[in-house]
């Protein structure tokens, strides 16, 4: 008979300290710099082979710590969405990028590691595509975010609207990152400021030297906000 310790069986706790425990250790050493039993002595598992029983390999463990942290991020996303949607008909570039970054913002925290995780790995080039999945367009709510910003960017070059938005979300995790390491978490002012440099930005003209260098025919832009 499964037994019960509050919401989860004593095995998904099992799996949830593992999970949480490997989150912590490669937000602080990487990847590379951990091992299996690194990752189990920190969860307090002392048989050798749990790893291995719920996740298969450390890759398989990585995975389980973006999909752990992914649902809530999506829910979290989706209810702003939808609030937003109540009170206006179309949703700006500000709105948007609020809808990305405040959940996002919102996992810092003694006992969430995302955001340091996601930093430390979004730099190896390992996990690049695994990063891209599981980045801010790595949910639906994400997806659709995403989605709706390129349209909001479409006088954009399609090039220069990604390569614009890859700093704005590699930007956002590497500031969030920084607060997390020095145990603090951002104002609301704080978060509109970086709000207002993404915005700007994202909806910045491209200038006559960028347009002359691609031999592109410049277009109006930025759109009404």
């Amino acid at each position: 008979m499964t037994t019960t310790r509050g919401r989860y069986s004593s095995g998904e706790q099992t799996r949830i300290r593992l999970v949480e425990a490997a989150e912590r250790l490669f937000a602080r050493s990487g990847y590379d710099g951990v091992t299996l039993a690194d990752i189990r002595k920190a969860a307090g598992q002392h048989n050798s082979s749990v790893v291995g029983y719920y996740f298969g390999t450390k890759e398989g463990l990585l995975e389980a710590v973006f999909s752990h942290r992914l649902l809530a991020l999506h829910s979290q996303r989706e209810a702003l969405l939808a609030e937003m949607l109540r009170t206006r008909e179309t949703l700006s570039v500000r709105d948007l990028l609020w809808v990305i970054i405040r959940p996002l913002a919102g996992t810092l925290g003694r006992n969430n590691h995302y955001v340091a995780f996601l930093d430390r790995l979004s730099n190896h080039d390992r996990f690049a595509e695994c990063f891209r999945v599981t980045g801010p367009t790595g949910t639906e709510s994400g997806r659709r975010s995403d989605t709706a910003l390129r349209t909001l960017l479409g006088p954009l070059p399609d090039d220069i609207a990604g390569q614009r938005l890859r700093l704005v979300y590699s930007g956002t995790v590497g500031a969030l990152a920084r607060c997390h390491r020095a145990g603090e978490s951002p104002t609301t002012a704080e978060l509109a400021a970086l709000v207002d440099a993404w915005e700007a930005l994202l909806l910045a003209p491209v200038s006559a030297e960028t347009a002359d260098a691609r031999g592109d025919v410049q277009e109006d832009f930025p759109p009404d906000r």
